[in-house]
């Protein structure tokens, strides 16, 4: 198996018979062409495109336009569009946080239509995108990648009655994660980890990650994790 990269390569420990190799660039029958001037014979191209922001339906003056980073530069607080404030945006960020961050957008939106928070100045507004974006650029790995988010996460849930959200343990969590998947990318999703608010901790699945072939509601329903 080939992985073919356009801009880094993702640099995980991989198993004997994967490799990582810069940009495909051509196809001549089974050929492919790497922008490294190497070649391998291939038999099937998976494309794994990730996420692109894409609202054909807004006018250009409206319509959000960025690569997936962290902090998208036209949103204050990452919500509300700069040039329009009353226009709003949630979840356009690249996530290590997910419905939290979501629930969190949507709390600070929902106190500012309420009037329960009041927007800056255009030149406030546009003063913390600068810093928050500054932030992002000085990120240079997965767990300052980490660190930030859970910044701007608590930086959202300090201005509104958000119920208690612990995000460092959250953080915490993220980063056990990262570094499992370093140790062994065919193996971390095997890890099992404790809930935030109870401390349980979720059941290991019954079989390993990359021998359960079976998805059926049948197998999950005989499984002795289920039983339990």
């Amino acid at each position: 198996m080939t992985f073919s990269y356009r801009t880094r390569p993702m640099g995980f420990k991989w198993p004997e018979g994967f490799s990582e190799r810069p940009l495909l660039e051509r196809l001549i029958g089974k050929t492919a062409f790497f922008k490294d001037g190497s070649t391998a014979e291939i038999d099937a191209i998976v494309l794994c495109t990730g996420y692109q922001h894409h609202f054909p339906f807004l006018p250009d003056e409206l319509r959000l336009k960025t690569r997936n980073r962290l902090y998208p530069q036209s949103l204050y607080k990452g919500v509300f569009w700069q040039d329009n404030p009353k226009l709003i945006y949630l979840g356009m960020q690249d996530q290590y946080y997910t419905f939290n961050m979501f629930d969190a957008q949507a709390w600070y939106a929902r106190d500012v239509m309420l009037g329960r928070l009041e927007l800056p100045s255009s030149e406030a507004r546009q003063a913390d995108i600068i810093s928050w974006c500054s932030r992002e650029e000085a990120v240079t790995n997965p767990f300052e990648g980490i660190d930030f988010q859970t910044e701007y996460v608590r930086d959202l849930l300090a201005a509104t009655d958000y119920p208690h959200l612990d995000v460092d343990r959250v953080a915490q969590l993220f980063k056990d994660w990262e570094h499992h998947k370093a140790e062994s990318i065919l193996g971390y999703r095997d890890h099992s980890y404790p809930s935030t608010l109870t401390g349980t901790v979720a059941p290991k699945h019954h079989t390993r990650w990359m021998e359960a072939m079976d998805d059926s509601m049948a197998a999950f329903l005989s499984a002795p994790s289920a039983a339990a």
